[in-house]
């Protein structure tokens, strides 16, 4: 997680300790039969999870590693997660995208998504 958002627009300057709490808080709120992880020997590639807050199914975050951006794995992570939901009978998912992060804004909106405010609002 750490190396995926260095030099982007969610880079706040966290160092090694703060990655794994992000990664230890995302992981206790993931429902993780709705979530997914591809992992190539003992390197994570990718992952998405999704949390539910105030009943809404959100997918927050997904993270691709540097050396596998461009390669369509964000957007292979997120149609998981969507079929799954919609398996499971949930019509109606949300997704947190920092403003300005104009490769998740891209992404989600080629999936049919539509903004519809800041998080929280």
């Amino acid at each position: 997680m750490l190396d995926a958002y260095r030099g982007t627009i969610d880079d706040e300057g966290e160092g090694i300790d703060d990655a794994i709490a992000a990664v230890d808080h995302s992981l206790a709120m993931a429902v993780r039969e709705h979530s997914f992880v591809l992992s190539e020997g003992a390197a994570v590639s990718a992952f998405s999870f999704v949390v539910v807050v105030n009943d809404l199914h959100y997918i927050d975050p997904i993270v691709v590693a540097p050396e596998r951006k461009g390669q369509g794995l964000g957007r292979d992570m997120v149609a998981q997660c969507l079929r799954s939901l919609a398996d499971a009978g949930v019509s109606e998912v949300g997704a947190t995208i920092t403003d300005g992060n104009v490769a998740s804004e891209r992404l989600f909106m080629g999936l049919g998504f539509t903004r519809r405010g800041a998080w929280g609002s």
